[in-house]
């Protein structure tokens, strides 16, 4: 009896444990939250398409200036600036907790010589759900945002980005949307950054009422 009263108890935790984990990997919670973890700007995939300097060929950057200067840079303005970053209204949050740690020591690791191309590139579905694993926060569970850079191509004049919210607890990705940006602003800092602003722009406008739709009818 008491054998089987075990394996009854062990059974329903185990059915308790799969709803939760479930539950906790709901993509609507995406938009039930009321607190989302900003883990930043990542580029480790990311490629700098063309020629970039802070206009008319002034002050060219290298590969080690994208890397030790401005990646860095990007992240630091979007903590320094939220009210022109504005990802708090943009994904209808009431508090956005920063930490971008993580994904900074990931850029840190980047390649200075492999960053800079003349062709653009294209991130594989499957790569961004690798790329998620990796990240670590002292949250331990909670919904996660991440911008994951795919590429700026100053050829084109645009930043190709994917908006992507994972589940803290278990590393699963909820929702990742590739969405554009036109660079604008003086200085090559201020000008990029203005893509990543324009991009948060559109998903406060148009982009998140038309994720909720879609997602809460499932």
């Amino acid at each position: 009896l008491y054998k089987l009263k075990k394996a009854i108890f062990l059974s329903a935790l185990f059915v308790l444990s799969v709803f939760y984990a479930a539950k906790a990997q709901d993509p609507k919670q995406i938009f039930t939250s009321k607190e989302v973890v900003w883990f930043g700007l990542d580029f480790t995939k990311a490629k700098f398409v063309g020629s970039f300097d802070q206009g008319n060929g002034i002050n060219p950057a290298s590969g080690s200036d994208m890397k030790n200067k401005y990646i860095p840079g990007w992240n630091a303005l979007i903590l320094k600036e939220p009210q022109h970053f504005r990802i708090k209204e943009s994904f209808r949050k009431d508090d956005v907790f920063y930490d971008i740690e993580s994904v900074g020591k990931l850029n840190n690791e980047i390649d200075p010589d492999d960053c800079m191309v003349i062709n653009d590139q294209q991130i594989e579905r499957n790569a961004i759900d690798e790329m998620v694993k990796k990240y670590t926060s002292s949250k331990k569970e909670g919904l996660g945002l991440v911008f994951i850079v795919e590429s700026f191509n100053k050829n084109a004049l645009m930043a190709n980005v994917y908006v992507t919210f994972f589940d803290i607890a278990s590393k699963q990705v909820l929702l990742t949307e590739k969405l554009r940006g036109v660079p604008v602003g003086i200085g090559m800092r201020n000008y990029w950054a203005g893509a990543i602003k324009q991009i948060l722009k559109d998903v406060d406008l148009y982009e998140y009422k038309k994720w909720k739709d879609r997602t809460m009818q499932k």
